[in-house]
């Protein structure tokens, strides 16, 4: 089990995950402070430090940018969780050449059935801005980010089909 008290005195040697690696191209360093945001998750200003520290070491990189995202989103803070969600669709963006207006972006852009991690990324990146999006009642705009990635997503891998359907429903209930 981890210890995550003995994180926050500064003990790491007793929380052996802090150390993995997942992402090859990312400092180390920046790593253990997005898993040490994780850990922080109660402690907002410490959670918060983490995640600026990560930042400062990486400033853009796509697990540093996810981690904002998601901090972001499950406290609940959809405004800086769109600026986040933008950001990533940016950087998925020009890692895949790929227009950096999603609108902009159509099925001759690229593989969307591929299992490439890029493309799948990218997708997901577009799903979770529109979710967000109508998380702030953007119903319109959200709904239209939606319904491009299902337009992309001919096999439907995202399983976005079957959230606009929920949603929908969602809407009819109103």
């Amino acid at each position: 089990m981890m210890d995550a008290t003995a994180d926050r005195r500064g003990n790491t040697d007793s929380v052996p995950w802090l150390k993995g690696r997942y992402h090859a191209d990312l400092d180390p360093d920046a790593e253990r402070a997005i898993r040490r945001a994780g850990l922080a998750w109660h402690d907002e200003p410490e959670a918060e430090r983490q995640l600026a520290l990560a930042a400062s070491i990486a400033p853009g990189h796509t697990a540093v940018l996810t981690a904002h995202y998601r901090y972001n989103l499950y406290k609940h803070r959809y405004g800086p969780a769109q600026d986040c969600a933008e950001r990533l669709l940016a950087a998925a963006a020009r890692r895949l050449n790929i227009p950096l207006d999603w609108q902009d972006v159509r099925p001759a852009h690229a593989d969307f059935r591929s299992q490439d991690p890029d493309i799948r990324f990218w997708l997901f990146v577009l799903q979770a801005y529109g979710y967000v999006l109508l998380r702030l009642d953007r119903r319109d705009l959200g709904m239209v980010a939606m319904r491009h990635v299902a337009m992309l997503d001919a096999d439907d891998q995202t399983r976005t089909r079957a959230l606009l359907q929920v949603i929908e429903r969602a809407g009819a209930d109103e």
